[in-house]
């Protein structure tokens, strides 16, 4: 389970989720203006004074197009690269640089869920922006509003105890980066695959499925399609049924535990189906086996 240090600067009232318990002190935080924020639908604006410098390097404020709503961004930069040696040393130098490079999409993923942010990583891993986001209602706000919003209603929080080496009995990020690639599969070649399973027709797809059935797992473009396929399919209430099976044909990687799962799902869906579909449950069970395999087939 995830646990993080609590923030709260002084002078911001009590009662917000990371309160109480004070980890980090603000000095540019420590009385909080009431002086309001006046933005037009559209506009945005960035208060500098706000920020703390160390738990928020930047603080951005926006006010949706229709008026509706405000959207509090606090920012910082983190040197991911370095954590992940920290965790673990065997990657570092031109190593370090080829497991970020194969596996950006799954971390810049688990980034941006876990700390529900925005990622650029224009700079390399070693810069990398992480902008963390809440969104406060429609009326008078004042720079304490901000500020409140920006502590207590994102998880800045949370990603900078967390990126602080696991500090204060919080996660360690590196290590649960290391983690969560280990249990992703990721196409060799994501950008080759991942055009050619798009193009592929229904037809070119079954009989690839049944030249290799019983013998080798499934390439990697046919992979893609298969995901394809089954990322289209909605469930009853209109949602993607398999959106983890979807991430390879988006994303070109999946989770393979929230696959095995969803293409078991998908199995069972279809077995007790009015009409099951003998070449679908194949092309499922051959997408499991290319799982099983760990991808990157020819």
């Amino acid at each position: 389970m995830t646990t993080s240090q609590n923030r709260q600067p002084k002078g911001i009232s009590t009662g917000g989720q990371f309160a109480p318990g004070i980890h980090a002190e603000a000095t540019l935080l420590l009385d909080p203006a009431h002086r309001p924020v006046i933005l037009a639908p559209g506009d945005s604006d960035t208060f500098t004074e706000l920020a703390d410098g160390d738990v928020i390097e930047t603080l951005n404020v926006s006010r949706s197009d229709d008026g509706s709503g405000y959207w509090v961004s606090p920012a910082k930069t983190v040197n991911i690269a370095s954590l992940i040696t920290d965790s673990d040393p065997r990657l570092n130098g031109k190593a370090l640089d080829a497991w970020l490079e194969h596996n950006s999409p799954v971390i810049e993923d688990f980034l941006a869920e876990r700390y529900e942010a925005v990622v650029t990583t224009d700079e390399g891993w070693s810069e990398a922006g992480i902008e963390c986001t809440a969104q406060l209602p429609d009326g008078p706000l004042t720079e304490s509003q901000v500020v409140d919003g920006a502590w207590n209603g994102t998880k800045i929080v949370q990603l900078h105890n967390e990126s602080d080496h696991g500090s204060f009995g919080s996660e360690n990020l590196g290590r649960l980066i290391i983690e969560r690639v280990e249990g992703a599969t990721v196409i060799e070649d994501p950008y080759v695959a991942r055009g050619a399973g798009l193009r592929l027709g229904h037809d070119v797809v079954a009989r690839h499925v049944d030249e290799r059935h019983g013998k080798r797992p499934v390439s990697d473009a046919v992979a893609v399609a298969i995901a394809k396929e089954l990322n289209g399919i909605r469930s009853s209430r209109g949602i993607i049924a398999y959106p983890a099976v979807g991430r390879l044909a988006t994303r070109g990687y999946v989770d393979n535990a929230a696959v095995d799962l969803e293409l078991e799902r998908a199995l069972t869906a279809n077995q007790q189906s009015f009409y099951p579909d003998r070449k679908l449950a194949r092309r499922i069970e051959s997408l499991r086996t290319w799982l099983r395999d760990g991808g990157d087939n020819a």
